[in-house]
């Protein structure tokens, strides 16, 4: 059994039994579920996830908040009283042709606890087990339009996309309020724990320096733009006969907003990127860096960079 400390975060490794209904309580509060029948992870599922060889990470609070702020949160809802989870993530053991790696199943942190670095003590948390398990290799699913988590993920991180699920997941799975009524489109990441790309960042903190003029007219595939009103959607530039590298896939900085203000405008965006996304992996691009680019007037631009991946050189490419 593991405990790992990352400033004000605690982060066990072990599923201890007074914690089991706690995570499960979490993750129903994370997704504002009303119902134990409605929970993507019930007990068991957690259970299983830790039994078979998986991992289980909570993250608890060790001062993130001052104790009187934390005082009065617990005055307004109880469930802050005492030391409960605010984060976790739950891994299952799986194997392909490739031998054996961690799937990422499930991860959340409590809503008061973003942007407090919960994530982050996580995710180094699962980096640090892998390795002492000898676990080369990490894979899960996330939104690629969440500008947010590409930015963790593949510079942050060093993951890296190959592929791209189209509707990955039923409604049987996503009836929350991030999900519900649109598109379940999802990358699929690899996280490659015993590269040179990965060890730097994780273990050294070498991030790569991106110049974001390298960004222009010729190898943009798409273009996001902004209403009178600040909302973002797509613009009409699709470009699917590009052949160079690298190519630059623009996505929403904040969809979020988009989803809460207009869910037909969210999907229609969405449609969007993820034809593009589907047509350039499938032709032999990968995702290896995400690139945030900043206008003058303050405005943020995030993209993933496509390059050509390497296994793909040899053959013949398919027709763009």
């Amino acid at each position: 059994m593991t405990t790992f400390r990352s400033g004000k975060i605690r982060v066990e490794t072990y599923l201890r039994q007074s914690v089991l209904n706690d995570v499960v309580e979490l993750e129903k509060r994370v997704w504002s579920r009303e119902g134990y029948r409605e929970v993507n992870a019930p007990m068991l599922y957690f259970e299983l996830a830790y039994l078979t060889n998986g991992l289980i990470l909570t993250a608890f609070d060790e001062g993130v908040f001052p104790p009187e702020e934390k005082a009065e949160m617990a005055r307004e809802d109880s469930w802050y009283q005492g030391d409960r989870p605010v984060g976790f993530a739950a891994l299952f053991a799986d194997f392909d042709e490739r031998g054996p790696f961690w799937y990422g199943a499930r991860m959340g942190v409590d809503r008061l606890y973003r942007d407090k670095n919960i994530g982050e003590a996580i995710l180094a948390a699962l980096y640090r087990s892998a390795k002492e398990r000898n676990i080369t290799r990490v894979r899960w699913t996330y939104d690629p339009l969440q500008s947010r988590n590409g930015y963790i993920y593949i510079h942050r991180m060093g993951a890296q996309v190959h592929e791209i699920g189209f509707n990955y997941y039923s409604a049987v799975f996503t009836n929350d309020e991030f999900n519900r009524n649109i598109s379940t489109d999802r990358f699929i990441v690899e996280w490659f724990i015993n590269t040179d790309r990965v060890r730097d960042r994780m273990e050294k903190g070498i991030l790569p320096v991106h110049d974001p003029s390298i960004i222009n007219e010729r190898n943009k595939l798409n273009e996001i733009v902004v209403d009178p009103d600040g909302l973002e959607k797509g613009g009409e530039t699709l470009v699917f006969d590009a052949t160079e590298a690298p190519l630059f896939v623009e996505i929403p900085y904040n969809q979020d907003r988009i989803l809460k203000t207009d869910r037909k405008r969210a999907q229609a965006l969405r449609d969007q990127c993820r034809a593009l996304f589907m047509h350039y992996l499938a032709a032999g691009y990968a995702i290896r860096e995400f690139v945030v680019k900043k206008e003058p007037s303050g405005r943020i631009r995030p993209h993933y960079r496509l390059d050509l991946d390497p296994r793909y050189l040899d053959i013949d490419r398919i027709n763009l």
